[in-house]
């Protein structure tokens, strides 16, 4: 395939790319919202097919037509929350990474993208993130506490019930950094998970799929988080503010990668 062949390819599939998004964000969102997760797919496809900037451009262009379109900030937020996303799986894919690295190099940079769209969230609007996240739990005691209320349940036991999940609640508030790392590293892997399979298919053999079954921890991490503990017990001696909280961070996060860990073998 010659130069302009393969420009006039590039050319295309950007533009199938690019419309599919732009249908979905203006139209599809609102019946299957569930498949904003995969949004950065295509673009992830389209850079190793072609090349990292076909997937940059295409994805400020869509951003920018989405912008045009629904008249709200919904543009700039998909080019901040998913294109770094989609250029780091890209770049790991296109330049053969291992499956770890890609994984972990991909979870950070969404992680980072995560932040950026609270922190501008809140600067730009009223929106906070944390007061939102206590508003709701908040409400969902309330409903529980008026389900129980109908079905019978003394004044006493209310009681007890409200304190149970109102420590719940704060536990819940306390892990927020966990769950986003959690979150951001689900959301990787599904793209990294879906992009192989899709990229073999189309005859890119060196991709690895990232099966599941695959997933291996790498030999340093009892070292790394046993430095982590360490690092917060020594913080906890110099009564350091929120120790507290670092643990319980730690320890989740550590339980869930060994869940992972054991589920994959």
């Amino acid at each position: 395939m010659d130069n302009n062949d393969k420009i006039k390819k590039s050319i295309v599939e950007s533009i199938i790319v690019i419309s599919i998004m732009v249908i979905y964000a203006v139209y599809g969102i609102h019946f299957i919202p569930s498949l904003m997760l995969l949004i950065p797919l295509p673009f992830i496809i389209l850079g190793v097919r072609n090349h990292i900037y076909n997937n940059i451009l295409s994805i400020v262009i869509a951003s920018l037509i989405i912008q045009l379109l629904l008249g709200s900030t919904t543009g700039a937020s998909l080019v901040l929350l998913f294109a770094p996303l989609s250029i780091a799986i890209n770049y790991c894919i296109k330049y053969k990474k291992n499956n770890m690295e890609t994984i972990l190099i991909s979870t950070v940079v969404f992680l980072i993208s995560f932040l950026l769209i609270i922190s501008l969230g809140e600067k730009v609007s009223d929106f906070n993130f944390t007061k939102s996240l206590e508003n709701f739990l908040s409400q969902s005691i309330n409903m529980q506490l008026d389900i129980f209320k109908e079905l019978g349940v003394s004044n006493e036991e209310l009681l007890r019930i409200a304190e149970s999940l109102e420590d719940q609640n704060k536990t819940i508030m306390v892990r927020i950094p966990s769950f986003l790392i959690i979150i951001s590293f689900l959301i990787t892997y599904i793209n990294i998970f879906f992009a192989s399979i899709a990229l073999r298919k189309m005859g890119y053999g060196y991709v690895n799929v990232q099966r599941f079954s695959r997933f291996k921890l790498p030999n340093n991490i009892i070292p790394g988080i046993g430095i982590m503990f360490l690092a917060a017990y020594i913080m906890k001696s110099l009564e350091i503010q929120y120790h507290g909280a670092l643990i319980l961070n730690i320890t989740f996060l550590a339980g869930f990668i060994f869940m992972v860990q054991g589920l994959a073998v």
